[in-house]
């Protein structure tokens, strides 16, 4: 019975320190506490300026958000900074979570942030042409004694450092890659009247009637990167929402949950400091009707989560949120795209482009035991393409 492996706590397996020595003019920062976390905030900002499209779910803002509110107790969150001569050149933002036992080794998974809800498409950041770093930061992991770590990578672009880094022939790692579906998107080209002249007959002549049934309201309001009320205004007008429509009836919605609320609150805070955040809102007179929390950077505006109320549903607010958003994202010149982070068949009729999606588990070739994992998870018994719990 001593052999079969048992799950224990990633708590139990992770140890503070481990010998290890990196290459020669490289510094690697393992960092586990939030007052450490932010002195390397300027640093942050400054690689995801530099880094390539990045969404702003890979900031600082949004990762020490995320940190403070979406790990569980038997979860320990780390985050690994790499600097080449006192620049910085790569992070690698990490959640262990369980490990199996087996005999005097321990198998470790290291999820990247992630929350089926809104935390998704997270990755190693690197510098343009540095992906290389990425695979210093697994030789560290790997020199985890009696540990094989492994990684959980959900719903990342074919443009990030990960499926750059693992193309490649370089790495010693096994890795299974599986589609993931597609994020949407909606190039800003041309002029925002050929666009819409694209969108099949029947939902423009319905976006057409919406419009003119709204105006039987007073005082519509449509708002853009909305700035001039507090962040926490604008946070809870959002959830509010939200919990207005179909979600609160399912006890779905963000405001069910309060650490995702208070995650979405302080993750909206620390983006509008750093002029990342865009609220945008439908009101009739002072009652929000739809709202969206969007986030922008590189010239693109990710509407992470849609909401209306549904007491004004017959005017489908929801809708024309949306179109306005699009005509102000054209008539602004300030954004090339609108991301919608992930691809709901609901989007569709926006003609939305696609750009495919991946999982990728990621583990150290050891014998036998990585041919029979890879088997397991390529076979897909294995449920959400996790390591099965």
């Amino acid at each position: 019975m001593g052999l079969l492996p048992r799950r224990v706590s990633a708590l139990n397996i992770l140890p503070d320190s481990w010998e290890f020595h990196p290459p020669a003019g490289i510094r690697i920062a393992d960092v586990r506490s939030f007052e450490d976390l932010a002195e390397h905030a300027d640093a942050w900002a400054e690689l995801f300026r530099k880094a390539d499209r990045l969404s702003p779910l890979l900031s600082y803002p949004w990762m020490n958000a995320f940190f403070q509110n979406m790990v569980t107790p038997s979860e320990r969150w780390l985050c690994l900074f790499a600097y080449e001569n006192d620049r910085i050149i790569g992070i690698f933002p990490l959640v262990a979570s369980y490990s199996y036992r087996f005999m005097k080794y321990s198998l470790l998974l290291f999820k990247l942030p992630y929350h089926f809800a809104h935390t998704s498409g997270t990755d190693c950041l690197t510098l343009p042409g540095r992906e290389d770093i990425f695979g210093v930061f697994l030789d560290y992991l790997n020199h985890i004694p009696s540990v094989f770590p492994c990684f959980s990578f959900k719903h990342v672009p074919e443009h990030y450092t990960s499926i750059k880094y693992f193309s490649g022939k370089k790495h010693k790692m096994c890795v299974v890659r599986k589609p993931a579906g597609f994020e949407d998107f909606i190039p800003i080209q041309g002029s925002a009247e050929k666009y819409i002249s694209r969108l099949s007959s029947k939902f423009r002549r319905n976006l057409n009637k919406a419009c003119r049934d709204l105006e039987e309201l007073k005082i519509i309001n449509f708002l853009f990167c909305e700035n001039t009320r507090s962040i926490q205004e604008n946070t809870a007008r959002f959830l509010e929402t939200e919990n207005h429509c179909w979600k609160g009836k399912r006890e779905t919605s963000i405001k069910n949950y309060p650490s995702s609320a208070r995650m979405f609150e302080i993750a909206a805070e620390s983006l509008a400091r750093q002029g990342m955040m865009a609220f945008n809102f439908l009101e009739a007179s002072d009652k929000t009707i739809a709202a969206q929390y969007a986030m922008q950077s590189n010239r693109t505006i990710y509407i992470l989560k849609m909401a209306y109320d549904e007491d004004y549903a017959v005017y489908s607010p929801g809708n024309i949120l949306m179109l306005k958003v699009i005509e102000e994202a054209y008539r602004s010149g300030a954004f090339d795209e609108v991301n919608l982070i992930s691809g709901p068949p609901i989007l569709e009729k926006w003609n939305v482009q696609k750009r495919p999606l991946y999982h990728l588990i990621v583990f150290p070739e050891i014998p036998v035991l990585s041919r029979l994992l890879k088997l397991i998870i390529q076979s897909g018994k294995v449920h959400n393409f996790n390591i099965p719990r």
